[in-house]
């Protein structure tokens, strides 16, 4: 235990006493609730935000959500999140990737939610992310005594209270941003058309003649994705030992028509919207998730029992597209897009679905889903990009949506992807006749091939 100097010191001078709670290992914003159990509902968190050169530290439960809009309309201005590279240059003397909320250890004036202040006690970071500081509420009025007060965080009951009249079927007050989203996705006019190339791919899954000299002519037409599926099967992903010296090749010789169809059609799809590159939601992320999920979807997939598998090929788009929603929102709406991206920097604890609920009224799954109905992409896949998050959802094509649930917790393990929750559900992995300790062995089959993929992720983003 080594809480910085600095920290003791502005306690000692503001008279504040504390109470050390030392911790079994290191704290994070994302297993605080697993640590602290019952007492993370006293856990205060701070969060540092920026405006232009200005920079604030805005304290708040650990349970609520900061809300981006209301913090930045309060003060009449835009808040991004600091970088973390750029926080542990604000608290000089703490650990890395601490934050502790207590005035005057940084040059940064301090916000505080008008709720920390009612408390009866409060646990706060100390700067050493191996203990913690409990306070009563006398002391906490001490230590808070010349910061501003503000109403700017959402309670956990009114983050997820939506979304529980939603699932009960309650009438909902939907917001005007859901209906806005669903009338754009609705009105096609307004939409990009599917690309030519992924209509002609959807012509020849119906084809019965469908080879591969068909669907090498289709992806020759775009030099990019005919250069990307060379590339990819001539990768040591594939093993192949040969000359990979055409599509034709790589179809017939490598990837295999479905893996190639399906693959072609879910770049050519993604690479039609126009979509910020940076942020949690971002083309980056997009692409590196979507292609880490397709490929350990599809390892799963070879792990069911042979009777059970579903289409390979689906898997992979399955897994590919199921984020979908996030590039929708991004082209349609970009205000609203930069807000739930900056909200999810805030809030690194609370499911990104949940966010988006809070302050759209939707989800990327519901966004992603209706578009995919209007296109009228297969049914498997809309299962996929609809339910990719839902425990114990059963029907026709639940598999796709249980695998890539499976494939998003897994990789969240490896700090991929956007899945809260690492732990694997039992009556999931019983839907899919699956093994545990095979599945973890499929994770680690693909953080080997973790060097290939982010080749692959980072030519989709060129």
């Amino acid at each position: 235990m080594s809480i910085p100097k600095s920290i003791l010191e502005q306690l000692e001078n503001d008279s504040v006493e504390f109470q050390v709670i030392e911790l079994p290992e290191a704290l994070d914003k994302l297993n605080a609730e697993r640590l602290l159990k019952e007492d993370v509902n006293q856990f205060v968190r701070a969060v540092a935000l920026v405006e232009g050169e200005a920079v604030k530290v805005v304290a708040l439960p650990y349970t609520s959500l900061l809300d981006m809009k209301v913090i930045s309309t309060l003060k009449e201005c835009e808040f991004r999140v600091l970088t973390l590279e750029k926080q542990n240059a604000l608290f000089k003397g703490c650990h890395e990737n601490t934050c502790p909320p207590i005035p005057n250890v940084c040059s940064a004036k301090m916000i505080i939610d008008s709720s920390v202040i009612e408390m009866p006690e409060i646990i706060i970071e100390s700067g050493d992310p191996t203990c913690l500081l409990k306070l009563k509420q006398n002391q906490v009025k001490a230590l808070y005594k010349d910061a501003e007060t503000l109403a700017f965080a959402a309670s956990q009951e009114s983050i997820y209270a939506g979304r529980e009249k939603k699932a009960s079927n309650e009438d909902v007050d939907v917001s005007f941003t859901a209906i806005r989203l669903k009338q754009r996705v609705d009105e096609t006019f307004d939409l990009p058309a599917m690309p030519e190339i992924a209509q002609d791919i959807m012509k020849l899954r119906v084809d019965p003649s469908a080879d591969a000299t068909k669907l090498a002519k289709i992806v020759s037409r775009d030099p990019s994705l005919a250069a990307q599926v060379v590339s990819w099967a001539s990768s040591p992903y594939y093993g192949y030992q040969g000359k990979v010296d055409s599509v034709e090749t790589a179809i017939a010789r490598v990837l295999g028509f479905e893996l190639v169809m399906n693959l072609a059609l879910g770049i050519s799809i993604g690479k039609s919207l126009k979509v910020p590159m940076d942020g949690p939601l971002g083309v980056r992320e997009f692409w590196k998730q979507a292609i880490y999920s397709a490929s350990l979807s599809e390892k799963l997939c070879r792990i069911m029992p042979i009777k059970q598998r579903p289409e390979r090929g689906l898997i992979y788009l399955s897994g590919l597209l199921h984020n979908f929603g996030h590039l929708l929102l991004g082209h349609i709406f970009p205000p609203q897009f930069n807000l739930v991206n900056t909200t999810i920097l805030a809030n690194p604890h609370i499911a990104i679905e949940d966010i988006e609920f809070y302050v759209l009224g939707v989800t990327h799954e519901e966004i992603g889903a209706w578009l995919m109905t209007n296109w009228h992409m297969p049914d498997e896949l809309i299962v996929a990009v609809q339910r990719h998050h839902q425990e114990e959802f059963w029907s026709k094509h639940a598999v796709y949506s249980n695998i890539v649930l499976v494939a998003n917790r897994l990789l969240k393990r490896l700090g991929i992807g956007d899945a809260v929750d690492t732990n694997l559900p039992p009556s999931t992995m019983d839907l899919l006749s699956i093994d545990e300790d095979n599945a973890e062995s499929a994770l680690r089959d693909i953080e080997l091939e973790s060097e290939t993929l982010d080749i692959m992720a980072k030519q989709l983003v060129a």
